[in-house]
This record gives C-alpha cells, structure tokens and sequence, in this order.
C-alpha cells in the first residue's frame, strides 16, 4: 500500500490538547495525530482499506475527559480555599 506525506501547522495549544493524547507507543505528536486519525476513520472507511487500531478511541477520550475534569476540581478547590482565606483575613 502507498502513503503519503501530510503536514499541517498547530497551535501551541493545539500541540498541547494531542499530546494529552499520547499513550507510550506514540514516539511523537505526528504518530499521536496519525493514530488518532486512523482510529476516526476505522468507524468510517470501509473494512477492506486495511486500517486497524489497537486503540479504543472512546475509551482514550473518556479517560482523558476525566483527567482534565478531575485537574480542574482541583485547580477549583484550590482557588476555593484561597478565597476562603482572604476572607478570614478580613
């Protein structure tokens, strides 16, 4: 099978969001793109493409949902405590 060169430019932040999604097979944020990519098309290209993942894209995006919401709990629990300070100071 042929392949073909892609290349796009990110933001920082976007940078930032796919290496979120970085699991230890992925040696770089292109093999993170392309993994995700392929999974995205699994559900969509026909069986007989060839593209297959090992990687379940739901499960990968659950977890990472719960990652994040459970940092910004935190990051609002602190804030929360700060406040609660100033607010005894006064």
């Amino acid at each position: 099978m042929r392949s073909n060169i892609i290349s796009f430019r990110f933001t920082d932040a976007e940078v930032e969001a796919l290496q979120s999604f970085q699991v230890s097979e992925d040696k770089s944020p292109s093999q993170t793109a392309a993994r995700l990519l392929r999974g995205m098309f699994a559900g969509i290209l026909e069986p007989s493409t060839g593209l297959s993942t090992s990687v379940d894209i739901k499960e990968l995006v659950k977890q990472e949902v719960e990652a994040s919401l459970g940092e910004l709990r935190s990051q609002l629990e602190a804030q929360l405590e700060e406040l609660r300070g100033k607010s005894k100071a006064r």
